[in-house]
Order: C-alpha cells, then structure tokens, then sequence
C-alpha cells in the first residue's frame, strides 16, 4: 500500500480535502454508521470526501467531466425516498460506464443490484444483528476468508441477481450477501462492514486497496 495522506475528521457534516484527487467519494444516505466508515478510511490512511445524498449535484457527474474522487462507498439508509434512489443509480451507472471502483453498503448494494437489473424481496422480520455470511467464492474483498461475523440492519434483501453479477456470499437470511460484478469494479455488501469488526475492516481495506 503506498502512502495516503490522511484526513482528520472532527464532524461528519464537514469535506476535509487533502489532495486535489480524492481516493473515495462517500455519499452518505443517512445512514446512522457513516461516522464509523470515515473513520475507518481515515484510520487506512486515505483521503476523502463527504457528501450526503441531498448535496451530490448531478451535474458534476457529467460523462463528459473527470471525477473529482477514485472511488465510491454508497452508505446504507434509514428510510427510502425516490431522490435517494435517483441520486444513487446516477452514482451507479457514472461508476460503471467510467469503470471507477464502487462498494455499496447495505442499501448502497440493494440499489447497485436494482440500477443493474436485480430485485429485492422483504425480510419476513427486519433483522439488527450481527450474524455469520459464507464466502461462496473466494474474491477481492475477503482474500481467502470463509467465513465473517458481521452486522446486518435491514428489512429488505437482494432476492435476484442481474447477469452481470455474482453472488459471493450467503447468509441463512439472504442468498445474495456480497456482490461481485463479473467484468467491473463494482461490489456490494448486505451487512455493515464499518461496525462489523476486524472481519468489515479487512473488507473495506481491501477495497480501498484495488
């Protein structure tokens, strides 16, 4: 891993800018964990930029434009709304054409699936736990793990996959808990990797280390 300057975070509401190139873009969807993923970043030695879904301008994400950022983490959510969904398939698809890395967590994987052609289906009860996912195959975010003690806190679950992604995890809650794209740097994951310990802290390192 090369050396990254580093981004002291005192209030989440703040962008902290340490280089004119960000490594990670992280859209925050009111997510009540975001504090904990730009802690994580930070303490991985990477600089980033904050934004909530409502400040993302649309605009700047013109095709013809250059990103301002390397990567994106698309947080979870609290409640749903069809602006949070507008703004996150934009995100999706601007990742996807320009083949920039992007992890989605929680309801940032939920809707990477649902831009691409997926489906989800309701929990019969939501869940707010941690819980044990299978690796099914081994990939980039997990490096030869086979299994991982994670949080999970959702009511809905990737029931249906698109052709263009696999499943590379699976949990007796949800057959779809990590998301691999078969030819893009696109991924997700159902659990909550920045409050699921050591196991979530690999996962988000190895990601910001692609």
């Amino acid at each position: 891993m090369t050396d990254h300057d580093h981004v002291k975070i005192t209030d989440t509401r703040q962008i902290r800018m340490s280089q004119s190139s960000l490594e990670v873009l992280i859209v925050d969807n009111n997510s009540p964990f975001t504090s904990h993923l730009m802690k994580i970043v930070s303490d991985l030695g990477y600089s980033c930029d904050y934004k909530r879904y409502s400040e993302i301008n649309l605009g700047e994400l013109g095709f013809e434009r250059s990103p301002w950022f390397n990567k994106v983490i698309l947080s979870g959510r609290r409640t749903g709304s069809s602006h949070i969904n507008a703004t996150n398939s934009t995100i999706v698809k601007y990742c996807y054409t320009r083949n920039i890395p992007i992890l989605g967590i929680c309801y940032g994987c939920q809707i990477i699936a649902l831009t691409l052609g997926g489906s989800l289906r309701r929990l019969e009860k939501p869940i707010k736990d941690f819980d044990q996912v299978i690796v099914k195959s081994d990939n980039v975010l997990v490096f030869g793990k086979r299994k991982l003690n994670v949080y999970k806190s959702h009511k809905f679950c990737v029931s249906k996959l698109p052709s263009c992604l696999d499943s590379a995890g699976e949990s007796h809650t949800c057959p779809n808990e990590i998301l691999i794209h078969r030819e893009k740097p696109i991924f997700g994951t159902q659990f909550h990797p920045e409050i699921s310990g050591t196991d979530g802290r690999g996962i988000l390192a190895n990601f910001m280390a692609l």
